[in-house]
């Protein structure tokens, strides 16, 4: 079984709202959404991974000490287990933007029920919910 270690943001504004980006332009799991991030490079750790991708994706820049609260999940896809952290993120630096060409969008934590969201995030939701 093939493991994957992957890291997102739960990033939230001023308003409470979530940031949420399509897979438009992903291969699998296209027309569903999820929080930014992605799988760790090579010696990477978890916030070292976010921090990448946060400012890959997004154009934004976040410190590591910012990164407390987490959630973590995993789930089993048909090819691979992920293993996932998603942290908490309520401070930036720049302005957000899709560096990917995916949308984005800001959704209240109650609409994320009722959003398209791949499984590992759907986790994610329900325990946020909780």
């Amino acid at each position: 079984m093939n493991l994957v270690f992957c890291s997102s943001a739960v990033i939230i504004n001023k308003k409470n709202q979530i940031l949420i980006m399509s897979r438009k332009n992903k291969k699998t799991f296209r027309n569903c959404w999820e929080f930014p991030g992605g799988k760790l490079s090579n010696f990477e750790d978890y916030f070292e991974a976010l921090i990448r991708e946060l400012k890959e994706e997004l154009g934004i820049d976040i410190a590591k000490r910012k990164l407390k609260n987490y959630i973590f999940t995993r789930h089993q896809y048909r090819a691979f287990l992920l293993m996932m952290y998603a942290f908490e993120v309520k401070h930036w630096r720049g302005h957000i933007e899709s560096k990917d060409n995916e949308t984005l969008r800001w959704v209240s934590i109650k609409e994320l029920k009722k959003i398209k969201l791949l499984p590992a995030n759907l986790n994610i939701v329900n325990q946020l919910l909780k």
